[in-house]
């Protein structure tokens, strides 16, 4: 069984586009629509994911403090993290940087330029040949 990029998205129109953009692309996903759903997928042992893709406002726990526990993890500490996230100030990227996201993505985004990302963060030797075949 491959490892899932996982979801962590609270907005289920959001994730759905992300879901199905990620399978069209032959990776297998996972979906949490809450920050304590998201950091159990994300610390789970059994099926670690591949990649994060972590919203900053959700509900029960906020993506900063989901990164801050999958960093501390030695497990899951090296685990790709992109912020998909509305909060678009320099600021607040600075913030999600300093907690340990790898890469940084502003709502509204192109499906396209996340793909783009999460290429970069799997296959930073081969991105641009990658890129190709998105």
């Amino acid at each position: 069984m491959a490892r899932p990029i996982l979801i962590i998205e609270d907005d289920p129109d959001i994730a759905e586009v992300l879901r199905y953009s990620l399978e069209a692309r032959k990776f297998e996903t996972r979906v949490a629509l809450t920050g304590r759903e998201g950091l159990s997928a994300s610390l789970d042992k059994n099926r670690p994911p591949l990649l994060i893709l972590l919203d900053q406002l959700l509900p029960e726990m906020n993506g900063l403090e989901i990164c801050r526990r999958v960093r501390r993890e030695p497990s899951t500490a090296r685990i790709p993290i992109i912020m998909v996230t509305a909060k678009a100030s320099e600021a607040d990227a600075a913030r999600a940087k300093a907690a340990g996201v790898d890469d940084y993505v502003t709502k509204p985004f192109s499906v396209r330029r996340v793909m783009e990302r999460i290429s970069a963060l799997l296959h930073p030797i081969d991105a641009g040949r990658a890129l190709k075949i998105l």
